[in-house]
């Protein structure tokens, strides 16, 4: 059965983030998106939608025409949806993990979707408390997001580890700077997706999961990116959820940047796969410390390097697109540290993951992170 591609006109933008709801007395998360939905002005309601845990919410633009559009939208959400929050006693924090509270004592929210999935997954799906955010970019049809599909799969591992942001788990660390990446990977149809040589190869994918009973349409197909047929875009799905909404809207500029450009080459169809995977696993071990390996260069790459060769190539491309401040952004993560890095400087200096905390929930609602202190990481 065809999955009609509705292409998008331009290079339109979306970002979804997925936030913490935390008790303001105990730093725990909080399950309290039922009452915070429920205070919420009809204006509001539309950016804000309910996740598989009562202690997640999520945000989210409509299709923008510009980064600097949306980073404005996601500022105002964050700070309206915030208000309505501590209406409540919680507060909003971003990253790609809690830094403490178990998911055992996470409860499910109560849609027909969420049942199945914690039906069909059990454990697995319990586990799955982190949060990611996510990037739209419209494209114009059929061959241009297998392209786009393609080509992103392979920035997989650099994005991770610029958006690394989730060191901890239950109170340990984990010793990854993107632990939500290996939580999610046991999910299935998760993790890079296949490399698919047409957008007929992804159709024939989708028919065959549904006629095996696994999945009722493709939006079940939760790859680190995935073409988004019913709004006609590419979605990137990789990236854990940013406390700074600097590096939220650096990584939108970069992913926006990227589509554009490997939509003016000719195409290269299905990407490496095997390799890609390797280096994501360097990318959520190691973060911007990691070292890539280039195979049509021959060579190792480091993750910073990398960035910043990128940042360069793209310029031109951002600058049509009037997102070059945005994406300049990139080489403040890059000079400054990750989340991750910064939630480690936050607990070595205090010893106390409350203070951590403190810190997502406080930079969550400024939408900055500090860059005073050592965040070399390892």
């Amino acid at each position: 059965m065809p999955v009609e591609f509705k292409g998008s006109e331009g290079h339109t933008l979306g970002i979804e983030e997925e936030l913490h709801i935390v008790d303001v007395t105990t730093g725990e998360l909080a399950p309290r998106i039922e009452e915070i939905m429920s205070r919420l002005p009809e204006d509001l309601k539309e950016a804000v939608s309910y996740e598989l845990f009562q202690s997640v919410l999520e945000i989210k633009t409509p299709p923008c025409a510009t980064v600097a559009e949306a980073q404005w939208r996601l500022r105002e959400l964050r700070s309206q949806v915030g208000s309505w929050a501590a209406a409540c006693g919680t507060a909003l924090a971003s990253a790609g993990t809690h830094p403490f509270s178990r998911y055992q004592d996470q409860k499910i929210t109560d849609l027909e979707r969420y049942r199945r999935v914690i039906d069909a997954l059990r454990w697995v799906a319990r586990r799955e408390v982190i949060f990611g955010q996510h990037i739209h970019v419209g494209v114009p049809g059929e061959g241009e997001v297998i392209e786009a599909h393609n080509r992103l799969s392979e920035q997989v591992p650099l994005l991770i580890a610029l958006s690394s942001n989730s060191p901890y788990w239950q109170g340990m660390d984990t010793g990854y700077e993107s632990t939500r990446i290996k939580i999610f990977e046991t999910f299935p149809r998760s993790g890079l997706p296949p490399a698919f040589p047409d957008y007929e190869a992804f159709e024939d994918y989708v028919d065959l999961m549904i006629a095996a009973g696994a999945i009722e349409d493709y939006t079940f197909c939760w790859w680190d990116v995935r073409p988004h047929s019913n709004i006609g875009t590419i979605e990137l799905r990789a990236l854990d959820s940013q406390t700074s909404l600097i590096y939220n809207t650096a990584l939108a500029a970069l992913t926006q940047c990227l589509v554009v450009k490997f939509l003016s080459e000719n195409p290269r169809g299905p990407y490496n796969r095997e390799l890609t995977i390797e280096n994501k696993l360097r990318a959520s071990r190691y973060g911007l410390n990691a070292v890539f390996y280039d195979a049509e260069k021959g060579i190792s790459v480091s993750a910073k390097e990398a960035a910043r060769a990128l940042v360069d190539e793209l310029r031109p491309i951002s600058q049509r697109l009037g997102c070059e401040n945005e994406l300049l952004g990139i080489l403040r993560i890059v000079e400054n540290g990750t989340g991750s890095q910064h939630q480690r400087r936050v607990y070595k200096e205090s010893d106390d993951f409350l203070e951590v905390v403190a810190f997502l929930i406080e930079n969550t609602r400024q939408g900055t992170v500090e860059a005073s202190g050592d965040v070399g990481g390892e």
